[in-house]
Formats: C-alpha cells, sequence, structure tokens
C-alpha cells in the first residue's frame, strides 16, 4: 500500500532519515521545515498522513495540526515529540493526532504507527 506522506520536522538530518525509511516502504514523501512551508505542502499535494513535529520554528506542531485538520478533514496526523512531559500536563493537546511518539523515533514504532494510520489508504 502506498500513500502520501508529509513529514514536518526543522531538524534536517531526522527528516531525510524519515523521509528515506518511509520512501523504502513505498509512500510518497515531501518535507517541509516550517509550520508554513507545511500548510502551503498539503494544499499542494493533499497527503493522506502528516507527521509533525512538536517544536517548529515559526509555531508549536498543536496549532499546526488544529489549521490543517480543519483545511483537511481526513488527514491523518501523527505526533512527534521530544517533549512528552507537556503532553502528560496537559493530555488534550495531543487528542488530535491518531499516535503520539517520543524522540528519539524508535523505527519499529513509526513503521507501525504509520501502517496503522494508513490501513483505510487506497
Amino acid at each position: 500500500m502506498s500513500c502520501s506522506i508529509l513529514v514536518v520536522d526543522d531538524d534536517e538530518v531526522l527528516s531525510r532519515v524519515l523521509s528515506r525509511v518511509l520512501t523504502h516502504e513505498n509512500h510518497t514523501v515531501w518535507r517541509a521545515g516550517s509550520a508554513g512551508q507545511a500548510r502551503s505542502m498539503a494544499k499542494k499535494y493533499q497527503p493522506r498522513l502528516a507527521l509533525l513535529d512538536l517544536c517548529l520554528p515559526d509555531e508549536d506542531g498543536i496549532a499546526l495540526a488544529r489549521q490543517l485538520r480543519a483545511e483537511h478533514p481526513d488527514l491523518v496526523l501523527i505526533l512527534m515529540t521530544a517533549y512528552p512531559l507537556r503532553l502528560r500536563e496537559q493530555p488534550e493537546l495531543g487528542a488530535a493526532f491518531a499516535r503520539v511518539l517520543t524522540k528519539p523515533l524508535d523505527l519499529t514504532e513509526l513503521r507501525e504507527a504509520v501502517d496503522a494510520s494508513l490501513a483505510s489508504c487506497p
């Protein structure tokens, strides 16, 4: 099963690694380094899944998720964060996401989360 995925992370190295892993799984991957880039790429490419970093240079992944959800209601969202404590203290922040993955990412867990999130992908 092949789907389009948007990876949003300002860490260039991680973004490239995720892109390589997901492309190897036969997905089409677009990368964005900021929330602004992510919004325009989501509009242009209509991905089925977006992997969002919590901390982006221009706004946080929670605000971006709200905007993407409003414009693309069928978009599946997965949050990636090195700061899971923030979500434990405010669990409602994670409500928009199908999964929350903690950095450093476990690639097996990432693949499982992506596969489960895209189970309905045509």
